[in-house]
This record gives structure tokens, C-alpha cells and sequence, in this order.
């Protein structure tokens, strides 16, 4: 085990090393580092998965992944031109339907385990908290005084979505899991809207949009039948790789020139494509 475990550790710090070596620049670390941080954590926070709770866990993972509308609305509050337009629409649409549909579903999940034996639950009184940090927070963005507050709480907002999935990870702490979740996306939606200060039309529009996504996903979700819930969750992740695909080839088109991209913006244009194609 020792000599097993001294080659594993031994490729890990040759094989990061040598990333830093060929990096390009900063921007292209601080990615690695982020993506390198991501996958321990995501192994993490799932290994201990009980075998009962793997169809809620892959429902919920597959809501906060509806966070492709960030790059929706971030292509929105930028876009030159109306095809670029129309994909960030597709994109948030898309992503928003994923978002709300996917929340109720892993609920739907969560509900057959319950029996009429057990106590009530008063997992909506965490509403209460997630209100008060959302009004903290929009304060303070408003104020134009804490300009950093915007990136504390893009941080605040993935902490929560980690913990959305590491709370299924066991039926006790399963449902404070899935709301942890629905916190982390709506801060996450917020801050990004905090970030981009973007003007009212586009603001409307954007609001109409994601109204739209969400009145369709909970028309799906509010419908869908108990067997068809994992079938279900499969045809919602399929509208995240169309989203992602949409803002990514949306990014590409509303650069004034190809050449003005980096290396590291490419690569994460062709990735985000790539991926959610398949």
C-alpha cells in the first residue's frame, strides 16, 4: 500500500507541476486551480452517497447545474446583435425550466421516502434565513459602497450548492440538502445581476424570461408520475448541455473578433460546446 500509494501521490504533484510549466498565463492557473479544487470536493461530497438517495442526489445536482442561465444572462446583458440575443435567451429559458422542474422533482424523489409515521418537517422556515441574507445582500450591492460584496456572495452561493449536494448524501440530512440548493442558485442568480448592474429593459427581460423557464418546469414537474421521475431528470439535463452549448456558441459570436479571445476563453467556449453537445 505504501509504494502503491507513493506512485499516486508522486504522478498527482508531476502531473500539476507540469501544468504550471506550460500555463499561459495567470488567468489559465487560476481556472486549473479551480477546476482541480472542484473535482476533490465533488468527490467528496458524494462518496458516502447511500444507494437509496443516488436518483434525489443526481435530481439535485442536475437543478444547480441549471446555473448555465448565469451565462445566459450574462450574454443577455451584452449582447450585440439579435442571433446572439436569441441564444442567451434560449440559454436562461432552457436553464430556468431545469432549475425549477429539477427542485420539484428531487422533492417528488425525497416524498417517497416519507411515512405517515414521521414528525412534520418545517423545512421551509429556511426561507426565513435565505430572505434575510438576499435582502443583506442587495442592500448592500445597491449602496455602490461594498463593491466586493458581489463576489462574497458568488462564494456564499456555491458553498450553499456543495452543500445541497452533500447534505443527500444521507435521508437526515437529505431535505436540508435540496433546500440548501435552492438558496444557492437563487444568491447565485442575484449576484450575478449585482454584478452586471443591468439596465431596466434588460433587466425586464430577463425576469420574463426566467419566468417562463420556471412556470414550465413546474408545469412539467407539478405533472410528471412517480415511475417517470428518473426519465424525467434525464430530459431536464438534456436542456442544461442545450443551454450550455447556446451561451457558449452565443460567446463565441458576440466577440467583435475571434483573435480578441484568449487561449483559456477559447478553450472554455469549445469545452462548454463540446460538453453539452454530448
Amino acid at each position: 500500500p505504501y509504494v502503491q500509494g507513493a506512485k499516486q501521490a508522486s504522478y498527482l504533484a508531476g502531473s500539476v507541476l507540469t501544468v504550471g510549466c506550460i500555463s499561459p498565463d495567470p488567468a489559465f492557473s487560476a481556472m486549473f486551480t479551480t477546476f482541480a479544487l472542484s473535482n476533490i470536493i465533488g468527490v467528496q461530497v458524494v462518496l458516502g452517497v447511500t444507494h437509496a438517495l443516488h436518483s434525489p442526489l443526481m435530481a439535485v445536482t442536475n437543478a444547480i447545474s441549471g446555473t448555465t442561465a448565469l451565462g445566459g444572462i450574462h450574454l443577455l446583458a451584452h449582447s450585440n446583435s439579435a442571433g446572439v440575443t436569441a441564444l442567451a435567451a434560449a440559454a436562461t429559458t432552457l436553464s430556468t425550466v431545469n432549475i425549477v422542474g429539477g427542485f420539484i422533482v428531487t422533492k417528488k424523489m425525497l416524498d417517497m421516502f416519507k411515512r405517515p409515521t414521521d414528525p412534520p418537517e418545517y423545512y421551509h422556515l429556511y426561507g426565513i434565513p435565505a430572505a434575510g441574507t438576499m435582502a443583506f445582500y442587495t442592500a448592500g450591492t445597491m449602496s455602490g459602497h461594498v463593491p466586493e460584496i458581489d463576489s462574497a456572495a458568488a462564494t456564499l452561493s456555491g458553498l450553499l450548492c456543495i452543500g445541497g449536494i452533500a447534505g443527500l448524501s444521507s435521508q437526515s440530512t437529505a431535505r436540508l440538502g435540496a433546500a440548501s440548493g435552492q438558496a444557492g442558485v437563487a444568491l447565485g442568480v442575484a449576484s450575478t445581476l449585482g454584478h452586471l448592474h443591468p439596465d431596466l429593459g434588460t433587466t425586464a427581460k430577463i425576469a420574463t424570461l426566467m419566468g417562463i423557464g420556471g412556470l414550465a418546469g413546474k408545469y412539467i414537474g407539478d405533472r410528471v408520475e412517480p415511475t417517470s421521475l428518473p426519465q424525467t431528470v434525464a430530459a431536464f439535463h438534456s436542456l442544461v448541455g442545450v443551454a450550455a452549448s447556446a451561451a457558449a456558441i452565443g460567446d463565441f459570436a458576440n466577440a467583435p473578433s475571434p483573435a480578441d479571445l484568449d487561449k483559456v476563453h477559447l478553450a472554455s467556449v469549445y469545452l462548454a460546446t463540446v460538453i453539452g453537445s454530448v
